[in-house]
């Protein structure tokens, strides 16, 4: 076992995806597999199941993920010291995010604030769309935001790094009459009124379903996260999010929800992760500040 595997092997454990682990590693699909194929022989477990949803961790491979986790963690531990030690860290960092991750976003803050005290750093809360904008305008360091492979190819100079893909579902409050529901068609939902974040992927479903199913009744848009949960809570709407922030349901409010999958509507994956220019790439703080982000969700939600 070597450490080339073990970062093979999470990355695919991420991505659940091995052509999606080819894409953000710069290594062929075919090295990834035949790497994890090696290492499940040398351990004797298999890691990984196939199926049309991706590369999905095995109860017994999840175990396993998660200490190599801490490995890889460890790794980066070591040079962020030897690089604070030689002084080679800039001292700010300016990040912007969509809401979603939030969670995430702040504890990795906080643990990164303890090794690294004399960095500065600046967040902001913003659309997809806007961050994008900043990253061009340089206004931002690195930005968390959602993305599907159209963006993704439209702004190939740019520099993304995926943490999750997923697809769009429908919130209701305990209130609503779907709230017992799993799976629902989607004509049905145009008999509900939504309440929406004023998000690019948000706007992007809503084009698409109303093209292809029927125009959705939109009460209001709003970039105000406590107004719209407030709006849910009431049940006197519904709304269309993605499925990961539901991940994050260890704050009050998300337990007064639940996710309802939509039905007979076809949707491209949705993506959230990181972007930044190709010059902030090789910048050392964005590095450990997004690997570390990266390894508090996989041991938050892996």
């Amino acid at each position: 076992m070597n450490i080339e595997q073990i970062q093979y092997a999470v990355e695919v454990a991420k991505t659940k995806s091995i052509s999606a682990a080819s894409l953000n590693l710069h290594v062929t699909q075919s090295a990834i597999s035949q790497s994890i194929t090696n290492l499940e022989s040398e351990l004797g477990i298999k890691l990984f199941t196939r199926s049309r949803l991706g590369a999905l961790p095995t109860p017994d491979g999840k175990n396993i993920f998660l200490k190599m986790v801490e490995i890889i963690s460890r790794l980066q531990e070591i040079k962020e010291e030897a690089d604070n030690q030689n002084g080679i860290l800039k001292r700010e960092l300016r990040i912007a995010a969509i809401p979603i991750g939030m969670d995430i976003l702040i504890d990795t803050i906080s643990s990164f604030k303890k090794d690294f005290p004399d960095v500065q750093i600046q967040i902001t809360e913003k659309g997809s769309g806007d961050i994008l904008n900043d990253i061009y305008e340089k206004k931002v360091d690195i930005g968390l935001i959602g993305f599907n492979n159209k963006l993704r190819k439209k702004n190939s100079e740019l520099i993304f790094t995926r943490i999750w893909e997923g697809k769009i579902v429908v919130f209701v409050g305990k209130k609503s009459p779907l709230a017992s529901l799993k799976k629902i068609h989607a004509k049905e939902l145009l008999k509900y009124p939504f309440v929406l974040y004023n998000e690019e992927y948000v706007h992007e479903f809503v084009d698409n379903f109303s093209s292809s199913i029927g125009p959705i009744d939109v009460w209001f848009k709003t970039n105000n996260t406590r107004a719209l949960t407030r709006a849910l809570k009431d049940g006197l709407a519904i709304t269309a999010g993605y499925d990961f922030s539901f991940l994050e349901g260890s704050n009050k409010e998300s337990h007064d929800l639940s996710l309802v999958e939509v039905e007979g509507f076809i949707q491209d994956a949705k993506s959230i992760g990181w972007i930044q220019s190709e010059n902030e790439s090789n910048s050392l703080i964005s590095k450990h500040f997004i690997n570390r982000y990266i390894n508090e969700f996989l041991v938050r939600y892996l």
